[in-house]
């Protein structure tokens, strides 16, 4: 496509203030993250992105704009308070977003700082001192940054960078690796040593990734650097993803004559969809009475299994597919009672956090992030306790809102504040 094509300029806004709910679970920011640099009334008047800020412009690199990626930057970015780029690639084919996307965004960004050169030969009045076009920049995982870096040369080269970890390829479930897939942890791992800092959204994401660096270096024919893990653990801060509530706040929680089951994902193997409708038909077999609403997406190679899996359930279907917009999506979380997740890989549960404050029971699996982030009432061990929990939740239905104060310390209002302080951390490094 032409450099302009997958290019947006957009100016951000304040974000509302939203509530905040103490928890003892996952931690909305890191505290270095948050206080350092940035105390007292300064602190202050960067998480309120009030006036006497320096206006600020960042540099976006999503290779995949989709999904959890996308869900997060159209929120993050409006309530951010700063002017960006955004550079982005259609959300398909990752692997060669990893490899080749470096290439494409290099060459955009130099265009880019070329034009602000020729139009700013003085500097930018409205960012005096600024050096480049940018301040910072913002790159998610699906991108080679230390590629990147070196292809853009001179228009970055002044331009304090950070990775934001949706996940990690180190411990990704792959069912089936072949040696060219080492490039993609080696690309996280690469990426990751290019940056000037990396965010992640939970503390077992981050964990995995660093404990997982040395046994994969291992791996290397010969030559196996040392003292990268380090390296990498000194940069890393934990930084949850927001969402978005407001589709959510303008559809209350409603409740059909039955109980439904949600399972808010898309249809993929490290999702486990299986052990979901092995579950529910388990106890359609025992003949509770209940519907079941699949509302994630299908893919070209999974449709067949999907179909499958639907007609098993008959008349308890209440819905299948991936609603039509948001709206539609937050009407279905807010009529249902429990919603599911089977995942054999999970690094935050983006689905899950807007379920539970969509006004469902979330049941999870107790291992992965999980654990961070929902009391164990609402986990479960085995395939065993999926079933039992989700019998106890059907024979008697739980008051809908029980999670709604443990997601709602993950909306853009109350993620706005340290977003704000991180970013502007991030620019003074350089």
């Amino acid at each position: 496509m032409p450099p302009r094509a997958a290019l947006m300029c957009a100016a951000g806004l304040a974000s509302p203030c939203d509530h905040r709910s103490a928890s003892p679970h996952v931690p909305i920011a890191d505290p270095d993250l948050s206080l350092r640099g940035a105390t007292g009334q300064e602190a202050e008047r960067l998480r309120s992105g009030g006036a006497g800020a320096p206006r600020r412009r960042l540099l976006v690199l999503e290779p995949y704009n989709g999904g959890s990626h996308r869900a997060v930057l159209d929120c993050l970015l409006p309530a951010l308070g700063w002017d960006h780029d955004l550079l982005q690639l259609p959300a398909r084919k990752w692997k060669w977003r990893m490899r080749g996307a470096a290439i494409t965004f290099a060459d955009q960004a130099r265009e880019l700082d070329a034009e602000w050169r020729a139009q700013f030969p003085d500097g930018e009045p409205a960012r005096a001192g600024a050096r480049s076009r940018w301040d910072a920049a913002f790159a998610s995982t699906f991108l080679n940054l230390a590629e990147f870096k070196g292809l853009a040369g001179p228009a970055v080269a002044s331009v304090p960078t950070v990775v934001y970890f949706h996940e990690n390829q180190l411990v990704y479930p792959n069912r089936h690796v072949a040696e060219w897939d080492l490039q993609f942890p080696l690309t996280n791992i690469t990426s990751a040593l290019a940056a000037d800092e990396c965010w992640f959204n939970t503390a077992w994401n981050r964990d995995t990734f660093v404990e997982g660096i040395a046994p994969f270096i291992r791996q290397f024919p010969d030559h196996h650097p040392r003292g990268l893990a380090q390296r990498i653990a000194g940069v890393s801060r934990i930084l949850a993803p927001p969402f978005d509530p407001s589709p959510f706040d303008t559809a209350q929680p409603t409740r059909g004559p039955r109980c439904r089951i949600v399972w808010p994902h898309r249809w993929e193997h490290d999702k486990d969809p299986g052990a979901f409708f092995t579950a529910v038909t388990a106890l359609a077999r025992e003949g509770l009475d209940f519907e079941v609403a699949v509302a994630g997406q299908a893919f070209a190679e999974t449709s067949a299994e999907f179909a499958v899996a639907a007609d098993a359930l008959g008349e308890r279907l209440a819905h299948i597919g991936e609603p039509e917009g948001r709206d539609a999506y937050a009407r279905l979380l807010a009529g249902s009672d429990v919603a599911v997740s089977t995942a054999v890989n999970e690094f935050f549960g983006l689905a899950m956090v807007e379920a539970a404050y969509a006004g469902c029971f979330p049941l999870v699996p107790d291992r992965l992030a999980y654990p961070e982030i929902y009391p164990q009432e609402m986990r479960y061990g085995s395939s065993e306790a999926l079933v039992a929990r989700l019998r106890s939740l059907i024979v008697e239905r739980p008051a809908a809102g029980q999670g709604r104060a443990l997601a709602e310390r993950f909306t853009i209002g109350a993620l706005a504040p340290e977003y704000r302080v991180a970013f502007e951390r991030l620019a003074s490094l350089r």
